[in-house]
């Protein structure tokens, strides 16, 4: 039989022995065995808890698509005019009016002294040039083509255009929104970034920043031709009704490094409709193939005694608006001068890049440790952005800044201290490089806006306290969508 005096002497020890422990124990927890391990603070526990968290649900409702908006560009001025004595407004106006009330809640791409001209350029070339086409890097938040798959949908069905544009010939990640993609063959990926493949002899890695073989990488003094590959993509479009990319027309194979001819055959739906061979020793090609009609799968097919490393496939229509989600998981950005200047020149000028949009700085996050750090970051990001801009100065140029992040303090989810530094560092950097910048840290609430997206119901963010949820995604890319073409009609 237990005691009552015995039980309340364990619990009082236990009680001073833990509160000993909260004092003791760092308030970002120890690493014992590759865990982290939190006690609470013995001041959580006598002081109120004032941890705040943003409000987002005017966010939520305001978050409108400008789409259904007229086209307020051709409204007349405001003008009065009388009927039988009473004053009344021409109802063009009132429409204007609505529009202005709209564009009030939007969070707006700021943009340096001048910045906005090459934005106006893009806009007119949505309306006047044949084919148009935006590159969308970032880090994981654009994995599975989540946020660039509604901008793209979105600006083709405004100014025509289809298919899911730029992408790679092995996808690096388990889904994609937009399409089905399975690979026949032993394909392998080599990216820039991360853990750099030590075989790779060479910086030519193309516009995805990564390319693909399906025949070992090798160098020539073990090189031999007695054995045939043979390897095959097959792209279809995804079933899920709200990312369809529709159709595609034009084909377009970017390779390089070929040391061997290289025969490629088109399949359009298990038809036969072309035959051809690669060229080799190129730095950057492209085999390009018009289909009679569109179609909504395609099977591309290698055979030959080598691989060319493979920089991407392009399916898109044959006019209209072309976007591509370049999504490179863990990266900060800060690899575009590690590729060839000349070649990623050449891929730009091939593709003919009319708009970047730069989606950065969250990778950064957990790893800087004081402002130094910061900004070191917004130094290197600044000259990744001056490359690219001498490299094609004809493209305009967005940086989309990172979201708020939340980590663990205390027991409670609190945003990175660094974090609006980071921001801050960002939008210099795009600043400086002549780069519009759009803030999603204060687009979605600002300080603590996570936890919020969190819990909303439904979520719109994952339990990493980092990720957008699908639906999340959808809310961030409708934000940034009505902010870039809030542009279009502002004077």
């Amino acid at each position: 039989m237990i005691r009552p005096l015995k039980t309340l002497w364990f619990f009082l020890v236990v009680g001073m022995a833990l509160g000993l422990m909260s004092i003791v124990l760092p308030p970002d927890g120890i690493q014992v065995a590759g865990f982290t391990i939190h006690l609470p603070t013995l001041e959580s526990y006598l002081v109120k808890d004032t941890t705040s968290y943003a409000d987002i649900t005017d966010l939520i409702k305001n978050s409108e698509d400008i789409d259904s908006l007229p086209d307020i560009t051709k409204v007349v001025p405001k003008e009065k005019f009388t009927i039988h004595g009473i004053e009344k407004i021409d109802p063009k106006d009132t429409l204007k009016a609505q529009a202005g009330e709209l564009a009030k809640s939007i969070y707006r791409i700021k943009f340096p002294k001048g910045g906005r001209k090459e934005l106006l350029n893009f806009f007119k070339k949505l309306k006047t040039k044949n084919s148009v086409r935006v590159m969308h890097y970032g880090d994981s938040q654009l994995e599975g083509d989540r946020i660039t798959n509604y901008i793209r949908n979105k600006l083709q069905k405004k100014y025509g255009g289809s298919g899911p544009g730029l992408i790679p010939a092995l996808q690096p990640y388990d889904s994609y929104a937009s399409i089905i993609q399975s690979d026949e063959g032993n394909w392998l990926r080599f990216p820039i970034f991360g853990k750099v493949n030590p075989r790779v002899q060479h910086n030519k890695y193309g516009p995805l920043a990564a390319f693909s073989r399906f025949a070992p990488l090798m160098p020539d003094s073990l090189y031999t031709d007695s054995i045939i590959y043979h390897a095959a993509i097959t792209i279809k479009e995804s079933k899920v009704s709200y990312n369809s990319v529709r159709n595609f027309q034009k084909i377009s194979v970017f390779y390089g490094n070929a040391r061997r001819p290289v025969e490629i055959k088109i399949e359009e739906k298990g038809k036969l409709v072309t035959t051809d061979t690669l060229l080799v020793n190129t730095d950057f090609s492209v085999f390009q193939y018009v289909l009679a009609e569109p179609t909504k799968e395609v099977r591309i097919e290698f055979t030959g005694a080598d691989s060319p490393d493979i920089y991407g496939i392009s399916l898109e229509a044959d006019s209209g608006v072309s976007v591509d989600n370049i999504a490179l998981r863990g990266s900060s950005g800060t690899f575009f001068r590690k590729i060839d200047y000349a070649q990623l020149q050449r891929a730009y000028n091939v593709l003919d890049v009319d708009l970047f949009i730069m989606q950065f700085g969250g990778n950064v996050m957990p790893y800087v440790k004081d402002s130094a750090d910061v900004i070191r970051y917004g130094k290197w990001f600044y000259s990744q952005l001056a490359t690219v801009r001498k490299m094609h100065p004809q493209a305009a140029m967005i940086v989309i800044g990172p979201s708020d992040m939340s980590y663990k303090q205390g027991g409670k989810y609190v945003s990175y201290p660094l974090l609006p530094l980071v921001r801050n560092e960002l939008q210099k950097a795009a600043f400086r490089a002549g780069c519009g910048y759009w803030d999603m840290y204060e687009a979605m609430g600002g300080y603590n806006s996570m936890p919020s997206w969190v819990r909303a119901k439904p979520s719109l963010a994952g339990a990493d306290y980092t990720h957008f949820t699908p639906r999340g995604a959808k809310l961030i890319a409708n934000m940034f969508y009505n902010a870039l073409m809030v542009e279009s009609i502002r004077k």
